[in-house]
């Protein structure tokens, strides 16, 4: 039978879901949803620590010992949705060390990576994530500016694909696109006054640049460019493109089509 949550437990899961330095030390984050916990589970069964459900919730199958039982008050406390469907999964964090990223990179003669240069929002976040693991993206970057990871609500937007690429915050983007460089990756960027990305021709070791929904790609990003490329569209009625989808038509071409 499943145990009731403990109150040590509920006090450090609602820290885990408000707070990035808990997150980040603990090296674990919350999942809310039964689609989103599955697809954890399908990915990384071994790295659930916790599965939380209401009385009323649908029992998924993992091991008795990790199933906890809470209150409608204590779940509501979790929850970071309207409608809850009464579970939530704690997992651990999936990690990867520069060292790691960088040697699997380099040993590949075709490889995406997609870097994020200070993107805030969280759906967009998530979005980006699941759309590049759809397009068998090798790795996401994000500078030290981006989104958590591990922010519910980018893990919500995932829909459970945080463990299928290898997702790696950068200390030093600049130093981190250097290294791209020598592994033998050309660097591509969204401008406005950029190439027509249906006209180029990309690498066969492509890093696509997205940047912050409001300020653009940094200069310090945009020193190791290739090319800047756009996504030709009707300006005169819509100003620009969101981040995410921009990445999505992105990927699509440089993935399918290179």
């Amino acid at each position: 039978m499943p145990k009731p949550l403990s109150l040590a437990q509920h006090k450090f899961y609602v820290r885990l879901r408000h707070e990035k330095k808990v997150r980040d030390a603990e090296r674990l984050f919350l999942a809310e949803g039964v689609r989103t916990v599955s697809e954890l589970l399908n990915a990384a069964p071994h790295a659930l620590i916790a599965l939380i459900q209401t009385q009323s919730s649908a029992f998924l199958t993992v091991p008795s010992k990790k199933v906890f039982t809470a209150s409608q008050k204590q779940f509501a406390a979790l929850s970071d949705t309207e409608h809850s469907q009464g579970v939530i999964g704690i997992f651990e964090q999936p990690t990867v060390s520069p060292q790691t990223l960088f040697k699997t990179l380099e040993a590949k003669a075709s490889s995406v990576v997609l870097v994020l240069d200070d993107v805030q929002d969280p759906g967009n976040l998530g979005t980006m994530i699941r759309t590049a693991a759809w397009f068998d993206v090798d790795a996401v970057i994000a500078s030290s500016g981006t989104a958590d990871f591990f922010n519910p609500k980018v893990v919500r937007s995932t829909a459970g694909s945080l463990f299928a690429l290898s997702l790696y915050r950068s200390a030093s983007l600049s130093k981190d696109l250097a290294h791209l460089q020598q592994l033998g990756f050309r660097i591509y960027g969204t401008a406005m006054t950029g190439e027509d990305f249906l006209a180029t021709s990309f690498s066969a070791k492509t890093a696509l640049v997205i940047g912050n929904e409001a300020k653009g790609i940094s200069e310090h990003a945009r020193q190791f460019f290739h090319k800047e490329i756009t996504i030709i569209g009707n300006r005169n009625k819509v100003e620009s493109l969101n981040a995410a989808v921009s990445a999505g038509i992105l990927l699509s071409r440089i993935c399918l089509h290179k």
